[in-house]
């Protein structure tokens, strides 16, 4: 502890900008600093360092695939933290998402820090589930899905939070102002987002004689790689004969800008273990439909901003936006409950202030065992 503050080191392999990351720029932004210093290590050229809009000090460090750089190349790079970590009396040290991890959990037995994961993914793997949370004195679940995956006592959950400040401005869209109705759908394009099922739902509308529709897929394959299935996607639309319709948006750097000129959102993913844009939609008064998969629901159920639909079933789904489409739901009340549920609820000061409780669990633990020694 330095000048009465806990020096707090965040650790990220990322240097673009996903919903892990993006999750981890609000707590940043939003832990109290006046008793907290904060650290953070991340490749030197992260693209979203500039958001980070809090005082804090940055290791340029890049964290290598475990894969491709396990053995010498690993090992140096832990003991370079590990010298970083002594050198400035690291605390805590936070490590985010999957890869981060990976190159903090030796520090166990090398450093006095406390260590904390923040664990936002979900996998079958037993290193993962079994192995990987011994090493951390608490892992912190972004939701009940991810913590249910994983054994230990060591685990909270803290599901992520939205920026209030991104809301300041209106929903620039009346619901179907125009008599058509705009959807989205927001996030990487790759095969367990299932895309295809939502252009399969849509398609149902066309050919049921809805056409007053635009469907809106906002978001690009450079994370994944996953060209042929954006291409298989691009396709299927012009197959369909639907290419005046779905629109390939590609990636864009405000998101929330495009929701607000929806009139709903469609996140149905397979084993979402969150889902950042569903909040985010909910943030900007978008409903949301969901698949009852993953951390999803978690969210309609906490909000009540949205449909819950059954795994996977198009069928449900098309009849879901057809009932939007007919204007047999109440959308406005949707709209306002939705965003005042997520605004009380996944407020990214409750969310930061849950964090800092755990954080002052961990050092109290700290204090107990010096004073017992």
């Amino acid at each position: 502890m330095d000048n009465g503050k806990t020096n707090v080191m965040f650790v990220t392999h990322a240097d673009k900008k996903g919903g892990a990351e993006q999750s981890l720029i609000h707590l940043i932004n939003y832990l109290d600093t006046s008793k907290y210093r904060i650290y953070l290590l991340s490749p030197g050229d992260a693209a979203f360092l500039n958001e980070i809009r809090t005082e804090y000090e940055h290791f340029p460090l890049r964290l290598n695939s475990i894969k491709k750089k396990f053995g010498f190349g690993y090992l140096e790079t832990v003991f370079r933290i590990k010298a970083f970590v002594k050198k400035n009396r690291i605390e805590i040290i936070h490590a985010n998402g999957w890869r981060a991890p990976w190159y903090t959990a030796p520090l166990k037995f090398m450093v006095k820090s406390k260590l904390v994961w923040h664990h936002r993914d979900y996998t079958h793997l037993r290193m993962f589930n079994l192995v990987l949370p011994k090493f951390f004195d608490q892992v912190i679940c972004i939701s009940h899905f991810v913590a249910n995956s994983i054994q230990g006592s060591n685990k909270t959950i803290i599901y992520n939070g939205v920026d209030p400040e991104l809301a300041l401005t209106p929903k620039s869209r009346t619901f179907m102002e125009d008599d058509t109705l705009v959807i989205g759908t927001f996030g990487r394009i790759v095969e367990w987002k299932r895309y295809h099922l939502v252009i399969e739902a849509v398609k149902k509308l066309a050919d049921n004689k809805r056409y007053n529709w635009k469907l809106l897929i906002v978001g690009d394959t450079s994370v994944d790689g996953s060209d042929g299935y954006y291409n298989d996607l691009i396709h299927k639309v012009t197959e369909y004969g639907l290419a005046e319709n779905v629109i390939f948006y590609g990636y864009s750097h405000k998101p929330l800008d495009v929701m607000k000129e929806c009139d709903l959102t469609i996140n149905f993913s397979l084993n979402e273990p969150f889902g950042r844009v569903i909040i985010e939609s909910l943030l900007v008064q978008t409903p949301v439909i969901v698949s009852d998969s993953g951390g999803a629901p978690e969210i309609i159920r906490e909000t009540r901003g949205g449909f819950i639909v059954k795994d996977g079933d198009v069928d449900e789904l098309y009849r879901t936006i057809r009932r939007v489409y007919d204007k047999v739901v109440n959308h406005q009340e949707l709209s306002d409950q939705g965003y005042f549920n997520v605004m009380t609820d996944f407020n990214m000061k409750t969310i930061a202030q849950k964090v800092e409780h755990t954080y002052h669990l961990l050092m109290a633990q700290n204090m107990k065992s010096e004073a017992a020694g």
